[in-house]
């Protein structure tokens, strides 16, 4: 990003929280510390309300020229939202976690043979990851009837990959995602992630074919 554009223009970033570490990081190795708004993880279970809370955000900001959106598609609850007197910058990706992902981790999402449900500290850390979902079943259905719930939401996954950002502290966990791999009948390793799509999103610039980029006062969609 030009430095005249750092001095002359206003930025502002809305970060969901599952990516704090990678986002604080890229932040620092960039030196990109724009004013930042998060919004909680536990809400990518309901789109609609997802939507809400960033159109919130963005409400509730004054004088920027430019919105940066951490997150991906996230289920489609970014389209519908609406601009004001900003553009807004986001990525073109699935969800979140795929802001994360390096070339190793693709290997894993484009062979079938090798379905894996990817997991990072601050996934640990969310309200209403796998595992909450787990231990919410064992307490309803017991533990049986729980199990075979899982089972069945998780059919076909065969691993629980940890993305290694290099944000957080990777021995502890390492030893959470064990704990939750073996639980859900799981193979655990550690795979390389990275933070260079968040940094990108940070500095620009933002080539169509990676970035969405929404003019003021209009509609996000998905062309």
């Amino acid at each position: 990003m030009p430095l005249m554009d750092l001095v002359t223009k206003e930025y502002a970033v809305i970060v969901c929280e599952t990516i704090r570490d990678e986002y604080t990081f890229a932040a620092e190795k960039t030196g990109c510390h724009f004013e930042t708004h998060w919004v909680e993880s536990g809400l990518h279970n309901c789109p609609h309300k997802l939507r809400a809370a960033i159109q919130h955000e963005l409400d509730s900001l004054s004088s920027k020229d430019r919105v940066i959106l951490c997150f991906g598609y996230c289920g489609n609850a970014v389209f519908g939202l609406r601009t004001r007197d900003f553009e807004l910058v986001q990525a073109k990706t699935d969800d979140c976690i795929s802001l994360l992902l390096s070339p190793e981790c693709m290997h894993y999402r484009a062979n079938a043979a090798e379905a894996s449900y990817f997991l990072t500290a601050g996934w640990l850390r969310g309200e209403r990851n796998i595992y909450a979902e787990y231990v919410n079943a064992i307490e309803k259905h017991g533990f049986l009837r729980g199990r075979r719930a899982m089972s069945a939401m998780l059919d076909g996954y065969r691993n629980l990959l940890l993305l290694d950002t290099g944000s957080f502290d990777l021995s502890v966990a390492i030893n959470e995602s064990e704990m939750i791999a073996e639980k859900l009948g799981l193979r655990f390793r550690v795979v390389s992630g990275t933070i260079n799509y968040i940094a990108e999103l940070l500095t620009g610039p933002y080539p169509c074919d990676r970035f969405l980029v929404t003019p003021p006062n209009s509609l996000v969609t998905d062309n």
